[in-house]
């Protein structure tokens, strides 16, 4: 790591959101979302739900010169644990390490790196534990605040702004031309996961292992899901899962198709990250179902830019003719219960062509 010394960030107020959380028609209990800033690093708590949680840590470099790779660390003092993990190396069960990737060990002045994980936990709310290493420097006080907020708030990263699809937008034709270049999905670093609870209490994270798809010059996103490429952990499991509920044989793939604003890429400087509500459309199991959900677009470079979900995404499997499969799945091992819902998170990395 170069020798880099963090200039002080003044804190902005951070503190507990609560907020209702009703999405695909569940109604969620209510979800606490914390944040602490400490110097150039910001640990956040994006969602919680019952032993489970998701958070975020954010690296600003508000130095004058970049940063040219990083290592950050934290350690949880009550039995918060780390299930599954994106956008950096991660080492370590407690504490825990982290390091860049080759696409984002590079942080320019005023610039953020995001980097997230899902993690398991009791009853109590999740921890947000001091983040440490070279880039954060010293530890700075958080102010904290408490506001109601809908499923579609969550903490302002350090470098953002807001935006909304139902939000009106004014195009100019360079603009247009600048946010319609056609962006392909980088695979490698990207990720979906999808977690099951079984008998009650016993929850899994599962992912995908080949996601494709592109941004085209039409505005038009698509991401589409090799479903043959589930990986639960149990190669038996994988293949019943492929079987006996996606039914594979008859549909190999889900397709997620997202109309992109006319002016969200254009409007976005390097380093800048945005919050927007997305409308899409899920091609599963030959049914078309309709989601709307908050995420997070970042320009991580004038080539790549990061689109994460800010909270996970509850997909019902009686909205696509799956509860047969999913019953299937719990008769033949002979389980208490299988949930029929499930949280669905990801991070999709796009490269301009």
């Amino acid at each position: 790591m170069s020798s880099f010394t963090a200039s002080a960030i003044t804190p902005r107020p951070r503190g507990r959101v609560t907020r209702s959380l009703c999405l695909l028609g569940f109604s969620l209990a209510t979800v606490v979302l914390s944040a602490k800033v400490y110097a150039g690093c910001q640990y956040v708590v994006t969602n919680q739900w019952n032993n489970g949680f998701t958070a975020a840590i954010r690296i600003t470099n508000s130095g004058t010169s970049p940063i040219n790779g990083w290592n950050v660390s934290w350690q949880y003092s009550g039995d918060n644990r780390l299930t599954s993990s994106w956008n950096a190396n991660y080492s370590g069960t407690n504490p825990y390490s982290a390091s860049n990737l080759s696409w984002n060990g590079s942080i320019q002045p005023n610039q953020t790196v995001e980097i997230g994980f899902q993690g398991s936990k009791g009853s109590a709310a999740p921890e947000v534990p001091q983040v440490t290493g070279a880039a954060c420097g010293a530890a700075a006080s958080s102010a904290s605040s408490s506001s109601a907020a809908s499923v579609s708030s969550s903490p302002t990263p350090v470098s953002s702004s807001s935006s909304s699809l139902s939000s009106s937008m004014t195009t100019s034709s360079s603009s247009s031309a600048v946010n319609q270049a056609a962006w392909d999905l980088n695979s490698s670093a990207s990720y979906l996961n999808f977690v099951t609870t079984k008998n009650t209490h016993n929850v899994e994270v599962h992912t995908f292992t080949t996601l494709t798809g592109a941004i085209g010059s039409d505005g038009l996103a698509t991401v589409t899901i090799d479903l043959n490429s589930v990986i639960t952990g149990v190669a038996l499991r994988d293949q019943r899962v492929r079987d006996l509920l996606f039914e594979t044989a008859s549909f190999p793939t889900a397709t997620i198709s997202v109309a992109v604003p006319g002016t969200l890429l254009s409007t976005l400087a390097l380093g800048q990250t945005t919050q927007t509500d997305v409308s899409a459309n899920i091609n599963l199991h030959g049914v078309s179902f309709p989601v709307t959900t908050r995420v997070s677009v970042q320009r991580l470079s004038n080539s790549r830019i990061l689109v994460q979900s800010m909270a996970p995404v509850l997909t019902r499997a009686g909205d696509f003719n799956l509860t047969a499969g999913v019953e299937a799945l719990r008769a033949i091992v002979n389980l208490t219960s299988i949930s029929a819902a499930v949280p669905v998170d990801f991070a999709l990395v796009f490269d301009a062509r």
